[in-house]
């Protein structure tokens, strides 16, 4: 147990972390040259959330020990994405995929993640609520989601949901940002 409680920070989980980016280099490397080149994305996003999965599993030991306490909800959530990451692994091992897509639109990629940046950011400055809104409003629009009263109303209604769910039932902290709301 101190061995997982001393991966979990510090200097323990900088090893691990090190360790585990060598890991996916490694699987990387092994699909490129091998014979699933083809699956090279199937294999590699699949594998890298698994990886991203053992991180978060090691620092849930930092966490304060309680029967039910905060890491029960992680280490489903961490459980059951490497369930599902290893279906699709099995899958494309299996040969029951087909294989990657030529690739496509890089630029719009590049646009979806700058998007998702901003997000990051703004949520300290404006707030969750409203950065959500702009959010999902600026996502759709960029996905060409058509009909606009669609767009706006699933954005009006994410943020109801979340404040009265998690704000006001579940009494979750969100960033409220500089504005306060």
């Amino acid at each position: 147990m101190a061995a997982l409680e001393y991966l979990s920070e510090g200097p323990g989980l900088n090893i691990l972390v090190a360790g585990l980016l060598a890991l996916l280099l490694v699987i990387g490397f092994t699909a490129w040259r091998s014979q699933k080149r083809n699956y090279f994305g199937q294999i590699l996003v699949p594998s890298s959330l698994i990886i991203l999965s053992i991180l978060f599993f090691f620092i849930t030991f930092s966490f304060p020990h309680e029967e039910a306490g905060p890491t029960v909800v992680p280490r489903l959530w961490i459980f059951w994405t490497c369930v599902l990451c290893g279906g699709i692994l099995w899958q494309v091992f299996s040969g029951k995929t087909k294989p990657d897509p030529e690739p496509g639109r890089l630029g719009f990629l590049l646009l979806v993640v700058s998007i998702l940046i901003a997000y990051y950011f703004a949520l300290q400055v404006a707030g969750y609520f409203l950065s959500s809104f702009v959010f999902l409003v600026l996502l759709m629009h960029v996905l060409a989601f058509k009909k606009k009263l669609i767009i706006y109303t699933v954005a009006t209604g994410w943020v109801i949901f979340s404040y009265v769910v998690f704000y006001r039932v579940l009494y979750i902290q969100l960033p409220l940002g500089y504005f306060g709301y």
